[in-house]
């Protein structure tokens, strides 16, 4: 997905009611997911996909079908995970919407147990698209920041 970051860009009219609900459903997008991932609900966290959606970051290039029981399987390796949404901007335009989300996520091993905590700072680039039952995420290209 190639997004131009300027269409971020302020000043920041004013928006109907109707785009400030769109903008609120596209933004719950990404801690609905985070909610999945750190409590390893499969459901949850497909509920926010299309199911046609593709995904892209440290696992590769996969339809979500194939992506998200491989990242599931990745961050059971940890006691515990904490994803934190902090940054989004989105636009909208009519039934399509580009979210960009940052986020700082946590994973913690068990005490006592072999391997690292491992911090890091990514960026969910997300296409989502509005659908009968709400918005859902189309295509998500994942970026890594930094990572400790």
């Amino acid at each position: 997905m190639v997004v131009d970051p300027t269409q971020f860009r302020g000043p920041i009219a004013p928006e109907s009611s109707a785009v400030i609900a769109d903008r609120l459903a596209v933004c719950r997008l990404a801690p609905t997911y985070a909610l999945g991932i750190d409590s390893r609900d499969e459901a949850l966290v497909r509920s926010v996909f299309a199911p046609d959606a593709r995904l892209r970051g440290a696992l590769g290039e996969a339809s979500a079908d194939e992506y998200i029981p491989r990242l599931l399987a990745g961050v059971a390796r940890y006691e515990a995970t904490m994803h934190n949404i902090t940054n989004q901007y989105a636009v909208i335009d009519g039934d399509d919407a580009d979210v960009w989300s940052y986020a700082v996520a946590l994973h913690f091993v068990a005490g006592g147990a072999d391997g690292t905590d491992l911090a890091m700072g990514v960026q969910y680039r997300d296409r989502a698209r509005r659908t009968a039952a709400g918005w859902v995420v189309a295509r998500r290209d994942t970026v890594m920041l930094w990572s400790r």
